[in-house]
């Protein structure tokens, strides 16, 4: 029976989205809201495993980039260079802290929809 439904719902959207005037409709309500949700979901883990990376550089000495150029990140990071709505991960620090962010689905950094992982510095410098 569920099996049938998902053929059925799946059915009517080919269909609605071999029709050019529903296919803007469905991409506008569907792909968008989706795809946030998804990188929102991906960006968590992500932002961890790079604060994972940060900690053991830092452990071995090394000092925090000032930012994330391309570079470090092809290099210390094995994840994807950019957040999952294409923007530039950031890193910022204070003396006791660093965060490491994505500007999330709007793409500006400082608003409400970031995501991010703050550290603390205190005992992992040597």
């Amino acid at each position: 029976m569920v099996k049938k439904l998902f053929l059925v719902a799946l059915a009517a959207l080919a269909v609605g989205m071999a029709v050019p005037s529903t296919r803007v409709q469905i991409q506008d309500y569907t792909v968008v809201p989706v795809r946030d949700w998804i990188g929102s979901r991906l960006a968590p883990g992500r932002l961890d495993a790079m604060a994972n990376q940060l900690d053991v550089r830092l452990g071995r000495g090394d000092r925090l980039p000032d930012t994330f150029f391309p570079s470090w990140i092809r290099r210390d990071y094995t994840g994807p260079e950019t957040d999952p709505w294409g923007n530039p991960w950031y890193i910022s620090s204070s003396r006791s802290t660093y965060t490491v962010g994505s500007a999330g689905p709007d793409g500006e950094q400082g608003t409400d929809d970031d995501i991010f992982v703050t550290r603390s510095l205190e005992g992992v410098r040597p």
